[in-house]
């Protein structure tokens, strides 16, 4: 009988110091976060600084940040510093929408919002956690169920975020949003304080096929850039129809002559949002 209790003993010594550990280990991440993001030139702040590069052109900045309060700029850290991965809507306040092929395993994820880059405002804000769409398969050639849904902390934002709106429903008439980006010797990709919307057309699924041999279903857009002349290899979007999101990038142009590209289509996965994010309502 003294042995067992001494063992029961033992058993809850270790479950309470397991419990101490872990409650321990969560504080100092939690501290180390909250550093991070107050030191200057260090932590969230080294997150625009790392992806970002000098203003260019602040002129069409403001309006376009108003027209867009819900775009953001995803960057990851997979090992000394911070890159640009994509870009994404906020949703539900507290979610953003992006590419399932944004999230990288064992990285760690912000958000930089174009409304707070147009102000100088550097911070950004950790995703705590990504839903990835379960049929995703980042090896497969073709971009079925690129969708993500990631929820991000904003507790300590002075500000209210004004979210985009998504339903069901398809639409005929989108717009871009373009962030604009330039591109370094090493191929790493810099946002820039230059921003512009387009206009784009919802073209015949045939088109992204003959541009590149993919069979566009419901679940995806192809989307008509030709009236540009821009240069759209490097990621862009969302797109809008007014608030509400469209579509979230799934194949960018492979070179500058190919006008076409193909968005993940979000009506389609209206109500995949709303189970992963736990919601009753939207819009």
């Amino acid at each position: 009988m003294k042995a067992a209790c001494i063992i029961l003993t033992i058993i809850i010594f270790v479950a309470i110091m397991a419990v101490c550990v872990m409650v321990k280990f969560a504080t100092d991440i939690t501290v180390e976060e909250r550093k991070r993001d107050y030191l200057p030139g260090a932590g969230v702040y080294q997150v625009a600084k790392s992806i970002a590069v000098i203003a260019l052109n602040e002129n069409k900045s403001l309006p376009i940040a108003e027209r867009y309060p819900y775009v953001a700029a995803i960057a990851r850290n997979s090992s000394s510093s911070w890159s640009f991965s994509c870009f994404a809507s906020v949703v539900l306040v507290k979610w953003v929408v992006t590419s399932a092929h944004c999230r990288r395993k064992d990285a760690a994820h912000r958000v930089l919002l174009l409304y707070d880059f147009t102000r100088n405002f550097s911070r950004s804000f950790p995703i705590l956690y990504w839903r990835i769409n379960e049929k995703f398969n980042i090896n497969n050639t073709i971009p079925l169920y690129d969708i993500a849904v990631a929820k991000f902390n904003i507790d300590d934002y002075p500000f209210t975020i004004k979210p985009s709106t998504f339903d069901d429903r398809a639409v005929t008439e989108c717009e871009a949003s373009i962030w604009k980006t330039v591109s370094a010797m090493d191929k790493r990709v810099f946002l820039i304080n230059d921003f512009d919307s387009f206009e784009m057309r919802i073209a015949s699924p045939n088109r992204c096929y003959e541009s590149y041999g993919i069979q566009v279903d419901e679940s995806m857009i192809c989307i008509d850039m030709s009236d540009y002349d821009d240069c759209f290899i490097h990621e862009f979007g969302p797109i809008f129809n007014g608030d509400k999101l469209v579509g979230v990038l799934a194949v960018k142009p492979r070179d500058c002559e190919v006008k076409y590209a193909i968005f993940t289509n979000v009506s389609y996965f209206a109500t995949w949002i709303l189970k992963l994010t736990h919601t009753a309502f939207h819009g």
